[in-house]
């Protein structure tokens, strides 16, 4: 995959030269021509990815489904139980409590969150100038024996706890690929506030007209919070809002 990937790359370099001088929105471009295009990349309206993940020892099977409307569901099936991880509806997440099995809602700082993070389907620089954000070069960095450019994603301001933090994410580019193999974010909340999010992509290959990580790796503090191995992505498959909506009788539950 990565051959295809470096002969794509080499088309575009007959009519670009990049040099020392590299800037953040050419390593950008490039990046997004090389995966598919911007044209394929905003046809996508939603997305299924089933998966099996390593966590604790135990290996998972997943769901997860994305749309372009901001909308998010991760279901796993744990020792046999269906559990919904973690659901968004655009306004308001939910998830499976772990002891009763009922779905509870998630407070209002935690769908606050989600909401600031949830622009970046299919792809967080897709568009980014007209949503007013910013990408910098900070520099060049190794990244486990790869060579990477490391460009800063930069958002609008977000308030957590009664407090405006910046909002970014530093993504790490592969030189040759020009493909991001690392994304670090800081943590905003919680007892783990301040502390570094990285997250591993590897093993593109292609779905449809776009490249996809089908490896995906999280650390924090050089511990492995879980590991991801894709088994398919589905793209613009029929998804009802009610999918990622609290359920209903739960509504009924509370009054």
């Amino acid at each position: 995959m990565k051959k295809a990937i470096l002969f794509i790359f080499a088309a575009i370099a007959l009519s670009t030269t990049l040099s020392a001088q590299i800037t953040a929105e050419e390593i950008i471009g490039t990046y997004l021509e090389n995966i598919g295009g911007t044209e394929n990349l905003a046809a996508m309206e939603n997305m299924v990815l089933k998966a099996q993940t390593q966590a604790q020892g135990m290996e998972i099977p997943i769901t997860m489904y994305q749309t372009a409307k901001g909308q998010q569901r991760m279901d796993m099936n744990f020792q046999g139980r269906e559990i919904t991880q973690m659901a968004f509806d655009g306004e308001t997440g939910w998830n499976t409590n772990f002891q009763t099995g009922q779905p509870e809602k998630m407070d209002a700082e935690q769908s606050k969150l989600m909401k600031a993070q949830v622009d970046g389907f299919p792809d967080p620089f897709l568009g980014y100038e007209e949503k007013g954000y910013t990408v910098s070069l900070v520099g060049e960095e190794e990244v486990e024996g790869t060579a990477t450019y490391k460009v800063k994603l930069t958002k609008d301001p977000i308030t957590v706890q009664d407090e405006e933090v910046e909002n970014f994410t530093y993504y790490y580019f592969d030189q040759e690929a020009f493909i991001p193999i690392m994304q670090e974010d800081f943590v905003k909340a919680g007892p783990t506030k301040g502390q570094a999010s990285r997250t591993y992509s590897s093993d593109y290959q292609e779905v449809g007209n776009i490249y996809m990580p089908f490896s995906i790796t999280q650390k924090m503090n050089g511990q492995t919070v879980f590991s991801v191995k894709v088994d398919e992505y589905k793209v613009n498959q029929e998804l009802e809002d009610e999918l990622f909506a609290f359920p209903a009788e739960s509504e009924e539950g509370d009054k």
